[in-house]
């Protein structure tokens, strides 16, 4: 699967530049530009657990693909997770826009907030790309995830962001111990 890092912020792109790391190369590429234009099978959402679209990143995809988008997420999030998708978990929804026919939502948040931590963009870049992975989709777009509403800097979420493309298409062995596990 061919992952594309994609945002128009120039900051976040030098970072994902900075720590591709030569394992990855061939699997990611990176580009400085709009995410919905680029010809991928899915674009990822950062959105927050309840699939509110309208700030940020999502308000842009539902201008884009429709008002309909929030609407079948927020149906997925209460028959498939419970009425709310945690960080750390993804979603499959359909577009309805044949060039772009998926977005796989993977909360960075519950609800709209500054990150003090990498964390929540690991967890959920890291759902995000195991989603697609599960779907046997052949290529992903996946903007800063955190940097936005998160106001994540862009390095901490470049770093996390690569740390979790790398577990999820080269998964580890469960740890041993705590000291085992990577902290952010």
């Amino acid at each position: 699967m061919l992952i594309t890092l994609c945002d128009v912020q120039p900051d976040i792109v030098d970072a994902w530049r900075r720590y591709l790391p030569p394992k990855l190369e061939g699997s990611v590429e990176v580009l400085r530009e709009s995410i919905i234009h680029v010809k991928v099978d899915a674009v990822t959402s950062p959105a927050n657990s309840f699939g509110f679209m309208d700030g940020g990143l999502d308000a842009l995809y539902t201008q884009y693909f429709g008002p309909q988008l929030q609407q079948r997420l927020q149906r997925m999030i209460r028959e498939k997770a419970d009425g709310e998708l945690l960080v750390g978990q993804a979603l499959q929804v359909e577009t309805g826009y044949p060039p772009i026919p998926w977005c796989i939502c993977a909360p960075t948040m519950r609800v709209p907030r500054a990150l003090e931590t990498a964390e929540p963009a690991y967890l959920a870049t890291r759902a995000a790309v195991r989603c697609a992975l599960l779907a046997g989709l052949n290529s992903l777009a996946i903007p800063g995830m955190g940097t936005g509403t998160g106001g994540l800097h862009p390095q901490r979420a470049a770093r996390a962001m690569m740390h979790a493309i790398h577990d999820a298409l080269f998964p580890r062995p469960f740890p041993a111990s705590l000291a085992e596990v990577y902290a952010f």
